[in-house]
Parts: structure tokens; C-alpha cells; sequence
């Protein structure tokens, strides 16, 4: 039984000896992405405003570089001559202006998430985590492939390398698969 060895564990073994294994013994790729999950309030720093009335559709994100109050005013789409009701309302609620672009600027300056509160927006915290797409790439290349792929689908994604450590199996079918070509020495 003498079979040839197909071309791409041929490939695959030179890509094995060629990646940067990011100091990793016995390397698997992962594609991961980062994801919010709910939690409660003083157990993470990050928050997210919610506008309740139209899908809990993002409105602000605490993790953003942009002021959060100027994310909920641009997502209004505050135009100073007819202002959105719960802007407005708010700040007839704080002050007595009559100037559209006034009261805008008002709530730039004044609104804090931590005392107040918009008519229909809600606030929810939420912790950062890493969720791990899929973990099952021998190599760089491939797991690459996959986020060029499939990349539409999920927030950014990225890899990450975990060990194969106690998977005798695997480090058993990667060392096999070296195997198959010699790894090339720098002159």
C-alpha cells in the first residue's frame, strides 16, 4: 500500500516550520472576536446606552472615542430648529433656554448617565470578552483564510494562539505532519 502524500500536507508542513508560533509550544490557532455581555453596575467600567423604543438599538458606547453625549446627540440628529422631544424635555426639565443650539450645547455639557435619565433610553453595563469563533487551525494561513472568508459575519476578528499542552492526539498529528518536509535554516 503505497499511497503519495497529498500536496497540501505538503504545504501545510512548510507553513508549520515557516509561522512565527509566537513563542507556543505545540501551537493551535484560534479566530476570536471580542463581544459585550450583560452585568451589573460597578463590575465593569463600560456601558452601553439603549434606545428602548426602537429595537434596543445601540445608541452610545462608553468604550468609544467619541464623548457619549455627543454619541446620543448625533444619534438624534439634533437639527437646533427642531429638536428631538426627549432632548428637548430634558433640558426644559434642567433650565430655562429657548435657543435650539443652546440647549444642545446645554446637554453636551450636563447630561451625566450616572444622575439622569432620557424618556426611552436605557442603560446597560456590560463586561468585554473574548469569544473564540473556532479553534481548530494547524496553521496561521489557514486560520487567516477563514477570517477573510467568513469576516462579514462577526465583530472584527483576529487570531490568537492557545497550546495543544495534554492533547497527545494532535501533537501526535502536527508533529506527523512536520514530518513530512525539513524545516529550512537560516545561512
Amino acid at each position: 500500500m503505497n499511497k503519495t502524500i497529498p500536496a497540501f500536507l505538503i504545504e501545510m508542513s512548510k507553513q508549520m516550520h515557516e509561522q512565527d508560533n509566537r513563542i507556543t509550544a505545540e501551537p493551535i490557532w484560534q479566530v476570536r472576536c471580542k463581544r459585550f455581555r450583560p452585568t451589573a453596575q460597578g463590575y465593569s467600567d463600560i456601558f452601553h446606552i439603549l434606545d428602548t423604543e426602537n429595537d434596543y438599538g445601540l445608541v452610545a458606547n462608553s468604550s468609544s472615542d467619541i464623548d457619549i453625549n455627543q454619541q446620543i446627540v448625533n444619534y438624534l440628529d439634533c437639527d437646533p430648529d427642531d429638536l428631538p422631544i426627549v432632548l428637548e424635555s430634558w433640558v426644559d426639565s434642567e433650565c430655562e433656554l429657548t435657543d435650539g443650539q443652546e440647549k444642545i450645547d446645554y446637554f453636551l455639557e450636563n447630561f451625566n448617565t450616572d444622575f439622569h435619565e432620557l424618556d426611552g433610553f436605557d442603560v446597560l453595563w456590560v463586561e468585554e470578552y473574548e469569544d473564540i469563533v473556532k479553534s481548530a487551525f494547524l496553521t496561521e494561513a489557514d486560520a487567516n483564510w477563514f477570517i477573510q472568508r467568513k469576516q462579514h459575519d462577526y465583530p472584527k476578528l483576529y487570531t490568537y494562539v492557545v497550546s495543544m499542552y495534554l492533547c497527545p492526539q494532535m501533537i501526535e498529528l502536527r508533529n506527523w505532519i512536520m514530518s513530512l518536509t525539513k524545516a529550512e535554516v537560516a545561512a
